[in-house]
């Protein structure tokens, strides 16, 4: 009897892990490359449109920060692609919660890159198979960005970004 108890937990196991190192990104119930304007519109009513990304060619939305349901929030904004599905979250929270957001991050991605001084730039980049994890704490700044993106968003932003920057 107790070794079926242990091969059951064991099978448990493998399926968490397998199951969690598959599952799609999503913050705040918001699934990227899944979640559509129609849905997010239900999920969030008192969205407000903010206009059209130039990396996406979809609309942006901010969502009142105390209906978030985060604490520090500061900021938002919920861009979505030509089809109209979320391709990327970008968040602005107090910067004294970095380290239950890195950690919580560390716990549900795979770790790409961490830079996490003691005194200064704090940084963290993740991977959920195609969509980007940052998590940026600037040493000056009060507050960090967080930002989910597939990376489509990520390589279309780099592109045009570099683009403006040679125009200058």
């Amino acid at each position: 009897m107790g070794k079926q108890w242990q091969l059951l937990v064991s099978l448990f196991v493998l399926i968490a892990v397998f199951s969690s190192a598959k599952a799609n990104t999503t913050a705040m119930g918001l699934t990227l490359g899944k979640t559509t304007l129609q849905q997010f519109i239900k999920a969030y009513p008192t969205a407000q449109h903010e206009g059209r990304s130039k990396w996406s060619d979809g609309d942006i939305f901010s969502i009142p920060n105390n209906e978030l349901g985060l604490e520090g929030a500061k900021n938002n904004a919920v861009i979505f692609n030509k089809s109209g599905r979320i391709t990327a979250i970008m968040l602005e929270l107090d910067k004294h919660r970095f380290d239950e957001v890195e950690s919580m991050l560390e716990h549900k991605y795979v770790a790409v890159k961490k830079q996490i001084s003691f005194a200064g730039d704090k940084y963290a980049k993740y991977q959920n198979e195609n969509d980007l994890i940052e998590l940026d704490a600037p040493y000056l700044s009060s507050v960090m960005k967080l930002t989910y993106s597939e990376q489509l968003f990520q390589e279309a932003w780099l592109k045009k970004s570099a683009e403006e920057f040679s125009r200058r």
